[in-house]
């Protein structure tokens, strides 16, 4: 193995304010933003409440009363005219209204029950009644429309400054912390590919090279948050293969580029984002079903930092082409984006954001959506000599200072656009995190970055460093007990490992991280291949671990950074490639091409392997498999500084070309 050094935040980007990155000593309860958004929302309330007492305490009227009751608390109109099912029936319906509000888009929805709440009563203010007397009246209802409007807010706001001062009273503790604390900078550890990189690896490739319009191999639900989403599951199945290529095969990047590419397009497939529509037209009123237009983050951030990743990971450009992209509605109409006009649209998003991050559903803002619209703007820009990062980045900052960051250092996952309130939706662990996106800020913001790992890792290393005294002799010999995915249906436990593996390597416990890979393979393999799959787990796990795996020794964020560079040394650039998998293909320490290769399905395979890059006139000689059809293993490169062996490959082999000295 070989171990390369980790660059430091400031390696990273230049971009910095002065380290440490401390946390604000007073730290206010909202941002700007979200203080304008709230008062407004309180002076609507407001308002609703003074009209709803003018109708209780001003008129004699029944049906005003029983609407007034109800503008006190939604649906208590219902008790005061003696209907506690309907009553029941309209705190059910808030439920939905809150669920829709939060996982459609239907802002109307809570306002549309409200106001239900306050007319039907109204009309049935005068009418018959069950069980009770024609007309009958509860005239307690109303104090206890009040009591219970009292305690839903009260709750609220006790349970909103609670967690607040209790963040706010570490402030302290944690700047003592960050002024002393330092995070080590461990080797990374260049791996060889195992055996369960292989088959993931194949199993990537064999997803890839389904026709075009197959999906065969991810996990199929609702497209809007259960955690069954196309989108996401192809993102990481792209990030993945990019840092393999990057990591494994940079010397030969054709295969893994080709198959790269089928990925990128899938996420065309109408099946991936027709689900937009919907949301465009509950959330914005707007039909228009173009998934990159307008808001839509979560598809358009992602997609950006899945291009960048990719151009970096293997150098080619094809997405740079005007209408390489092209999203294809039911009816015909064909929205034609490339990689730069997918930026350009998150740059406009972001310009226009009111918020100052824009929506991922209409009216709602996620940090980690924005982040990724961070890191597709600064991975464009490394790639193409653009400042579209520099223009946004201020105020993006001021927002995610302002307005999301908490008293202890974490981040709000969510916020709403119309009414500027942040809640746990129960996707995170107490709604909020230290770092965010792909990237975790390394690339947009080192020092924030820095900081991030530097909090969660005064969390993880007891834990990390207790399990790390398990391991005997490079052997991790437990099990991980299985949970639950995202997506509520499966079942399984290489989250876990993945948790475990990525906590390893913040803590510098490279033998625990090393001994993880392997014991969540042997925990987790299922001996399948694609369509199944090589780990027991649905595609949130599976994909994660595949980036887990291969984020060494370069990272998605150090690749966001170093853009693309070419590869120095010999490079394959032919090959059967339907038939040969390439496992291995990077240049060692002398110069060397080191070639891992076996065939795809098992057959044997007789190959014409084709090389660049080679010195022109010099003698290559490659060792590690004999010959094959009469052909000598050493050649003389051509003047264009190429050359080409036959070889026949039925099992895996190693490989090494180097030139010879004459």
């Amino acid at each position: 193995m070989t171990t390369v050094a980790e660059p430091t935040p400031t390696e990273l980007s230049q971009a910095a304010p002065t380290w440490p990155l401390l946390l604000p000593e007073q730290p206010r309860r909202y941002g700007p933003k979200s203080r304008r958004l709230l008062a407004r929302l309180v002076v609507a309330v407001a308002v609703l409440q003074l009209a709803g007492a003018w109708m209780v305490f001003g008129t004699s009227s029944a049906a005003w009363r029983a609407a007034g009751t109800s503008l006190v608390f939604p649906g208590a109109g219902f008790l005061y005219t003696a209907s506690p099912v309907l009553f029941a029936v309209t705190l059910v319906s808030l439920v939905v209204a809150l669920v829709l509000w939060w996982g459609a888009s239907a802002h109307l929805a809570i306002p549309l029950v409200w106001a239900a709440s306050a007319v039907v009563p109204a009309a049935l203010a005068n009418g018959p009644r069950l069980w009770v007397a024609h007309g009958a009246t509860w005239n307690w209802s109303i104090g206890a429309a009040y009591l219970m409007a009292v305690v839903f807010v009260g709750t609220a706001l006790v349970r909103t400054e609670r967690a607040f001062r209790a963040k706010r009273a570490s402030i302290a503790e944690l700047n003592d912390y960050l002024r002393t604390a330092t995070l080590e900078r461990h080797p990374k550890v260049r791996r060889d590919a195992d055996a369960m990189d292989i088959e993931l690896y194949r199993w990537c490739l064999s997803f890839a090279n389904q026709p075009a319009d197959g999906l065969d191999g991810l996990d199929w639900g609702e497209q809007f948050h259960g955690g069954t989403q196309l989108r996401y599951q192809l993102n990481t199945v792209a990030w993945a293969m990019s840092l393999y290529a990057a990591n494994f095969v940079p010397n030969a990047p054709a295969q893994a580029e080709a198959a790269l590419a089928r990925v990128v397009l899938k996420h065309t497939d109408l099946r991936v984002w027709r689900y937009w529509r919907t949301l465009n037209l509950l959330g914005n009123f707007d039909a228009n079903p173009d998934p990159i237009r307008r808001d839509n983050i979560m598809f358009s951030a992602f997609f950006g930092d899945v291009l960048n990743i990719y151009e970096a990971a293997t150098g080619s450009t094809r997405f740079d082409q005007p209408g390489s992209l092209p999203f294809v509605w039911k009816d015909g109409r064909t929205f034609a984006y490339d990689h730069h006009s997918i930026i350009a649209a998150v740059e406009t998003n972001f310009q226009r954001s009111s918020l100052g991050f824009f929506p991922c559903e209409p009216g709602w803002s996620f940090t980690v959506c924005n982040v990724m619209g961070a890191q597709s703007l600064f991975g464009h820009d490394r790639l193409h000599g653009t400042h579209t990062w520099d223009g946004v980045k201020p105020t993006w900052v001021r927002t995610l200072e302002n307005e999301y960051l908490t008293p202890d250092g974490s981040y709000a996952h969510i916020k709403s656009n119309l009414v500027g309130l942040a809640w746990d939706t129960g996707e995170v662990p107490g709604g909020h995190y230290l770092a965010a996106g792909s990237h975790r800020f390394a690339d947009i913001l080192p020092l924030h970055a820095l900081r991030g790992a530097l909090l969660e890792r005064r969390r993880a290393a007891p834990k990390m460093k207790a399990l790390a005294a398990s391991v005997r002799d490079g052997r991790l010999d437990m099990e991980l007990p299985e949970t639950l995915e995202r997506n509520r249906t499966i079942r399984s436990a290489l989250s876990a490992w993945n948790q475990v593996i990525g906590g390893a390597r913040l803590v510098g416990e490279g033998t625990l991280a090393t001994a993880a890979l392997d014991a969540s393979a042997r925990q987790c393999a299922t001996g399948q291949r694609w369509p199944e799959r090589p780990l027991a787990s649905g595609m949130q796990g599976f994909g994660g671990h595949m980036i887990v795996r291969w984020s060494a020794p370069m990272s998605a964020a150090e690749l966001n950074v170093r853009g693309y560079v070419a590869p120095v040394g010999p490079v394959l650039a032919e090959a059967p490639w339907d038939s040969l998998l390439v496992v291995e293909a990077r240049c060692d320490s002398e110069g060397a091409l080191v070639l891992r290769v076996e065939p795809m399905s098992g057959d044997v395979v007789n190959a014409a392997l084709q090389f660049i890059s080679l010195t022109p006139g010099a003698t290559y000689q490659l060792e590690g498999q004999l010959e094959a059809d009469g052909q000598s293993q050493r050649f003389v490169a051509g003047s264009d500084g190429t050359g080409s062996v036959h070889v026949s490959i039925d099992a895996p082999v190693r490989m090494k070309l180097y030139e010879v000295a004459s």
